[in-house]
């Protein structure tokens, strides 16, 4: 898409929408299920969390996955592609807050 052909979100069609909606709430999932695994600050009487690689990984990958998914949305219905500069969502902390959510009303 050139630049001339970059669409704001409120242009979309109803269903063109839903995608959209969609692909958010994907990646929110994905990133909440993932945040079990981000590091944490430890406290002197805290007890290390051990957890198993092999679903560490699986969650990991559906971040990328569903971040790869919203990104290919974006550039498809709205002509927006990701910076080079842009941050992995698993390399984010707290990549969907509360204060997010007030972007989505």
């Amino acid at each position: 898409m050139t630049s001339e052909s970059v669409r704001s979100e409120v242009e979309l069609s109803a269903e063109d929408r839903a995608r959209l909606d969609e692909a958010y709430r994907r990646l929110r999932d994905a990133a909440l299920a993932y945040e079990r695994f981000v590091g944490r600050e430890l406290a002197p009487d805290g007890t290390v969390v051990v957890h198993d690689f092999e679903e560490m990984a699986e969650a990991q990958a559906a971040v990328e996955s569903a971040e790869r998914n919203l990104w290919r949305i974006r550039e498809e219905l709205l002509g927006w592609s990701r910076p080079a500069w842009a941050p992995s969502a698993t390399s984010v902390a707290e990549w969907f807050s509360d204060e997010d959510s007030a972007a989505d009303e």
